[in-house]
């Protein structure tokens, strides 16, 4: 009976001593961040994370125990059990513990459940770790599996090894007992509340609570509660309070000022350009030379230059910028048809107003879900990879951004307007590979992603230097923003800086040259301001803030993963919603921000479940 406790508590302590060994590997794979930290931070998120260890050591020690029941005569069959068990545990969790750590490099957020919306399209999921060091962490992965199940396995065969003939009366209600007794460890201890995020999260430093997390833990609870749960986790304040908070954002009846000639119906041509940060923008205080033909452009155009993206991923960032809609934290709105279907959005204003409309992108569109959002605002024509050569799928992703934008500019020599055209790039996600020389060398990812940034604004340049000589430039507003932000390159670190974005206007349509807007705004808010200046009805969209409204009160929020922004133009906060605490902040902000960002985070997610 002892040898069969004892084996049950090794087998327990051994697995959260491998969970504190991850997370030894998790700060020595992020070492740069790591190393931004005291020291003494790093014994702190492995002393705080121990206890969402343990919990999900107990979780795993639930089926070893129940069987120790039925061990009391033969444990041959247990020891062969528990191996298989055992390395079947191991492999699943190292598969987790190391794909975390290149998607933590790429998205700043651990592993959970809405990863597996990107299994559906395995080979764009794929293409998305190309710029990855694919090799060394599959040698990893391996290096991991062995070791790990060579200990769990040594151990079981050891220690099982050492049992003796045992009765039933007593090794049932023991072990039964045990059983359950393990749900003090998985809920975290006896306190009221289980274990859940915020009981690790400790610091205002946000990669020091990261590091806190128990990957497999985070990902199954996201699995079970969070990824498709029907309650709002953010219920700060009562509904009338947050109607109240968030309401004069938006009570705006003045005028609109006209920057754009609409006495006829204009053409609109919308170019989403993947991961197009700010810090990329030498115009616009960002790394010099890599964008040259947009700092170009800027200077013949309206240049929004204090526009901040709703969200960190593209079907984030396509329904803020079609449907003028935020994005949520835990949760993604284009993933749920039935919700998307409700939205309101440009493609399905213009063509009701006798656009013909279109979308463009030379990849797959099935991927994170987003052809059913696209089938559902009447695009009278979608454009993927189904409609280029064979010969022009020439990247991981698809058709590189000067295939695409050359197809579009012979279209639209053809087509029927005025139109409402809608371009998505790709060749700027990872794995950043372009097919022309190389300009700005290195095979970092840093250099990489500056590399594909620059290719995509030469394609770009080319398409509007073409477009100018086209009978349609003079009757045409082309509009050029980003999809999301990006943490490259490392220049700025600041969390407003990975979601500041750029939004050029320009074309035969621009009433003023070389004008460049300093009111804060964000992606959600071009919608309103497109419409208006456009005469067309805009009051679907109840969270667009048009930008050229008089009297309009200036502002952006942005969601990352369980996180939030709120900016305002003489200050700005990031809170981190698990534990609560504000992780930056600059200029001059005060309680009353913090609850503004809280109420408009309630609100808005409790408008997305309800729909």
């Amino acid at each position: 009976m002892r040898k069969r406790i004892e084996f049950a508590v090794l087998y327990g302590l051994i697995w959260v001593v491998i969970f504190q060994f991850y997370r030894i590997i998790f700060l020595a794979y992020h070492y740069k961040k790591a190393l931004e930290l005291p020291s003494s931070l790093w014994v702190q998120s492995a002393w705080h994370g121990l206890q969402m260890d343990i919990s999900f050591a107990a979780y795993i020690l639930v089926i070893p125990t129940l069987l120790l029941i039925f061990s009391a005569r033969k444990w041959n069959w247990y020891r062969t059990t528990l191996t298989i068990y055992s390395m079947i545990i191991s492999t699943l969790i190292n598969v987790l513990v190391v794909v975390d750590l290149e998607l933590f490099r790429a998205w700043g957020f651990r592993i959970d459940g809405t990863s597996l919306h990107y299994l559906e399209t395995p080979v764009e999921a794929w293409a998305s770790m190309g710029a990855a060091p694919v090799f060394p962490l599959l040698l990893l992965l391996a290096l991991l599996i062995f070791l790990i199940s060579k200990i769990l396995v040594t151990l079981v065969r050891k220690l099982v090894a050492s049992f003796t003939l045992s009765s039933y009366i007593f090794t049932a209600p023991i072990f039964l007992a045990l059983t359950g007794s393990l749900i003090i460890p998985i809920r975290g201890g006896l306190q009221l509340a289980p274990m859940n995020e915020s009981a690790v999260f400790f610091s205002d430093k946000s990669f020091a609570n990261y590091a806190a997390v128990n990957v497999p833990w985070n990902y199954m609870s996201s699995l079970i509660n969070a990824t498709y749960s029907q309650n709002n986790p953010f219920k700060y304040f009562p509904e009338e309070e947050v109607e109240k908070t968030i309401a004069p954002l938006y009570q705006n009846d003045s005028p609109t000022i006209q920057m754009i000639d609409s006495a006829k119906k204009l053409n609109v041509v919308v170019i989403i350009w993947e991961s197009f940060t700010a810090k990329v923008v030498g115009s616009m205080g960002g790394v010099k030379g890599i964008t040259p033909e947009f700092d170009k452009l800027a200077q013949e155009g309206i240049l929004f230059a204090k526009m901040y993206a709703t969200g960190n991923r593209s079907d984030k960032g396509m329904v803020g910028i079609l449907s003028g809609y935020p994005a949520q934290p835990t949760q993604s709105i284009i993933k749920i048809p039935k919700k998307t279907m409700s939205l309101p959005s440009l493609p399905k204003e213009f063509h009701k107003a006798g656009w013909y409309t279109s979308f463009y992108y030379g990849g797959e569109t099935e991927f994170a879900n987003m052809k059913s959002y696209f089938l559902q605002q009447d695009f009278d024509r979608i454009v993927d990879k189904n409609d280029f050569d064979e010969k022009d799928m020439n990247s991981k992703w698809g058709a590189h951004d000067h295939i695409v934008l050359n197809k579009l500019l012979t279209d639209l020599d053809n087509q029927k307007q005025p139109f409402f055209t809608t371009l998505f790039t790709l060749s700027s996600h990872e794995p950043f590979e372009v097919p022309v020389k190389t300009v700005i060398s290195g095979n970092d990812p840093e250099n990489l992603f500056l590399n594909a940034h620059h290719y995509t604004d030469a394609s770009i340049g080319d398409f509007i230097k073409k477009a100018k000589t086209k009978s349609w430039w003079a009757n045409t507003l082309v509009i050029i923003l980003a999809d999301h932000g990006h943490p490259l390159p490392e220049t700025d670190k600041s969390k407003p800086a990975e979601f500041h974005i750029p939004m050029l206007w320009l074309g035969g349509a621009i009433h003023n040259k070389k004008l460049k807007i300093d009111s804060l705004c964000s992606q959600t808010d071009l919608a309103a301001t497109l419409l208006d200046q456009m005469h067309l009805p805009s009051k679907n969209f109840v969270w667009s803030n048009a930008i050229f409204k008089i009297g309009r009160k200036p502002f952006a929020y942005f969601a990352f993963n369980n996180g939030l922004g709120w900016m305002k133009p003489n200050g700005f906060l990031i809170r981190d919603n698990i534990g609560g605490n504000i992780t930056e902040k600059a200029g001059v902000t005060n309680a009353e921000d913090e609850k503004l960002g809280k109420a408009y985070l309630q609100a808005s997610f409790t408008e997305y479940l309800k729909r």
